[in-house]
Protein backbone atom coordinates (compact mmCIF):
# COMPACT_ATOMS: atom_id res chain seq x y z
CA UNK A 1 0.00 0.00 0.00
CA UNK A 2 1.29 3.34 -0.52
CA UNK A 3 2.02 5.81 2.01
CA UNK A 4 -0.47 8.99 2.42
CA UNK A 5 0.47 12.49 1.84
CA UNK A 6 -0.05 14.75 4.85
CA UNK A 7 -3.05 16.48 3.16
CA UNK A 8 -4.35 12.57 2.28
CA UNK A 9 -4.00 11.50 6.24
CA UNK A 10 -5.26 14.44 7.28
CA UNK A 11 -8.85 13.55 4.96
CA UNK A 12 -8.34 9.81 5.63
CA UNK A 13 -8.84 10.82 9.78
CA UNK A 14 -11.86 12.76 8.94
CA UNK A 15 -14.02 10.70 6.81
CA UNK A 16 -16.01 8.57 8.27
CA UNK A 17 -17.35 5.37 6.43
CA UNK A 18 -20.25 3.77 7.96
CA UNK A 19 -20.41 -0.44 7.74
CA UNK A 20 -22.97 -2.95 8.11
CA UNK A 21 -21.16 -5.64 9.45
CA UNK A 22 -22.29 -9.35 9.60
CA UNK A 23 -20.63 -12.32 11.05
CA UNK A 24 -21.82 -14.97 14.07
CA UNK A 25 -20.98 -14.81 17.43
CA UNK A 26 -19.47 -17.61 20.09
CA UNK A 27 -22.99 -19.55 20.72
CA UNK A 28 -22.66 -19.56 16.16
CA UNK A 29 -26.23 -17.17 16.06
CA UNK A 30 -25.57 -14.59 13.37
CA UNK A 31 -24.99 -11.06 14.52
CA UNK A 32 -24.44 -7.59 12.64
CA UNK A 33 -23.22 -3.99 13.57
CA UNK A 34 -23.28 -0.78 12.17
CA UNK A 35 -20.00 0.26 12.77
CA UNK A 36 -18.45 4.05 12.07
CA UNK A 37 -14.80 2.88 10.83
CA UNK A 38 -12.51 6.77 10.11
CA UNK A 39 -10.94 5.81 6.70
CA UNK A 40 -7.71 5.36 7.70
CA UNK A 41 -8.37 2.45 9.70
CA UNK A 42 -10.48 0.85 7.02
CA UNK A 43 -7.76 -1.45 5.71
CA UNK A 44 -6.88 -2.52 9.00
CA UNK A 45 -10.28 -2.96 9.62
CA UNK A 46 -10.73 -4.90 6.62
CA UNK A 47 -7.38 -7.16 7.57
CA UNK A 48 -8.44 -7.79 11.16
CA UNK A 49 -11.99 -9.82 9.81
CA UNK A 50 -9.75 -12.21 7.96
CA UNK A 51 -7.48 -12.85 10.90
CA UNK A 52 -10.33 -14.57 12.71
CA UNK A 53 -11.94 -13.87 16.17
CA UNK A 54 -12.69 -10.31 15.29
CA UNK A 55 -13.66 -7.22 17.57
CA UNK A 56 -15.34 -4.05 15.83
CA UNK A 57 -15.15 -1.42 18.33
CA UNK A 58 -11.21 -2.08 18.22
CA UNK A 59 -11.82 0.05 14.93
CA UNK A 60 -13.96 2.31 15.21
CA UNK A 61 -17.56 3.22 17.28
CA UNK A 62 -20.22 0.56 17.00
CA UNK A 63 -24.01 2.45 16.56
CA UNK A 64 -25.53 -0.12 16.50
CA UNK A 65 -25.94 -3.87 17.00
CA UNK A 66 -27.96 -7.30 17.58
CA UNK A 67 -28.72 -10.91 16.36
CA UNK A 68 -29.80 -11.71 13.14
CA UNK A 69 -30.41 -9.27 10.69
CA UNK A 70 -31.44 -6.03 11.25
CA UNK A 71 -34.95 -4.75 12.07
CA UNK A 72 -37.00 -2.26 9.94
CA UNK A 73 -36.58 0.61 12.69
CA UNK A 74 -32.90 0.13 13.07
CA UNK A 75 -32.68 -0.04 9.11
CA UNK A 76 -34.42 3.30 9.25
CA UNK A 77 -33.12 4.63 12.23
CA UNK A 78 -29.92 4.21 10.19
CA UNK A 79 -30.63 5.24 6.78
CA UNK A 80 -32.09 8.58 8.56
CA UNK A 81 -29.76 9.89 10.88
CA UNK A 82 -26.55 8.66 9.32
CA UNK A 83 -27.13 8.75 5.76
CA UNK A 84 -27.28 4.79 4.88
CA UNK A 85 -28.01 3.65 2.02
CA UNK A 86 -29.13 0.14 2.52
CA UNK A 87 -29.64 -0.12 -1.38
CA UNK A 88 -26.53 0.70 -2.46
CA UNK A 89 -24.30 -0.96 0.03
CA UNK A 90 -20.70 -2.44 -1.09
CA UNK A 91 -19.25 -5.66 -0.23
CA UNK A 92 -15.95 -4.81 1.27
CA UNK A 93 -13.81 -8.41 0.55
CA UNK A 94 -10.64 -7.53 2.00
CA UNK A 95 -8.07 -4.93 3.13
CA UNK A 96 -6.89 -4.29 -0.86
CA UNK A 97 -10.93 -3.16 -1.77
CA UNK A 98 -10.52 -1.35 1.37
CA UNK A 99 -7.22 0.51 0.25
CA UNK A 100 -9.59 1.35 -3.00
CA UNK A 101 -12.33 2.56 -1.65
CA UNK A 102 -10.28 4.61 0.70
CA UNK A 103 -8.19 6.26 -2.17
CA UNK A 104 -11.28 7.24 -4.15
CA UNK A 105 -12.52 8.80 -1.18
CA UNK A 106 -9.43 10.86 -0.63
CA UNK A 107 -9.76 11.98 -4.16
CA UNK A 108 -13.56 12.84 -3.99
CA UNK A 109 -12.70 15.23 -0.63
CA UNK A 110 -9.85 16.31 -2.62
CA UNK A 111 -11.51 17.32 -5.59
CA UNK A 112 -14.61 18.61 -3.64
CA UNK A 113 -12.78 20.67 -0.63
Amino acid sequence: MTKLSISEQIIAEKTVCILLVRGENPDGNSIYAYVAVRADRLEAFMAAQKSGTFYPEDFGVIIEAGEGEPAEDVRKKMETEYGFNHHIMVDIPSAEKAHEITTNLRRSSENNG
